[in-house]
């Protein structure tokens, strides 16, 4: 059974590793994608690292006392808020680890939001993460390209609360 943690339980770089680890094949399929990947990588570490006074908006996955992956979540405006980076290392894939961080962030966003966005890319590599929000309730709503992501479609969902 995992549990969730703070951020200021472990060591800046924390989130930089589980990105590099969880994304190594696609980095590997795609390394014309590694030096952007990695550099906004880098920064989402500072930043969630460096903001743990914005009332706790990460959240780190421990399997025995090993962080195994995390999900961030965050404020966009008035009654929405959005799923930010969403990941488990390969390792421990395929064992519900994902879902059960979704619904975490869906729980801390619930009491101040109405609706829930996310996205991720019509690619291969991200079809588990396409399933683990299907089944967390979300529904698809649109899609678009994205210079970010070397034009691949992005996907877009949303998850209303009642």
């Amino acid at each position: 059974m995992i549990e969730f943690r703070t951020i200021d339980q472990f060591d800046r770089g924390l989130i930089y590793k589980l990105l590099c680890e969880s994304y190594a094949n696609l980095l590997e399929a795609m390394p014309h994608f590694k030096h952007d990947f990695e550099a906004n990588w880098r920064k989402t570490d500072n930043n969630l690292f460096d903001d743990t006074d914005s009332g706790g908006n990460v959240a780190i996955s421990t399997l025995v006392e090993e962080p195994i992956g995390f999900v961030s979540w965050f404020l966009e405006g008035a009654n929405i808020g959005s799923i930010g980076h969403n990941c488990i290392a390969p390792l421990h894939r395929g064992k519900g680890y994902g879902k059960e961080q979704v619904r975490l962030a869906l729980d801390e966003l619930s009491s101040q939001i109405l609706l829930v966005k996310v996205t991720t890319v019509n690619h291969p590599f991200f079809q588990p993460a396409r399933r683990v929000y299907l089944a967390c309730g979300f529904i698809e709503v649109g899609r678009s390209r994205s210079d970010a992501y070397g034009g691949l479609e992005l996907v877009h969902y949303e998850h209303t609360r009642n």
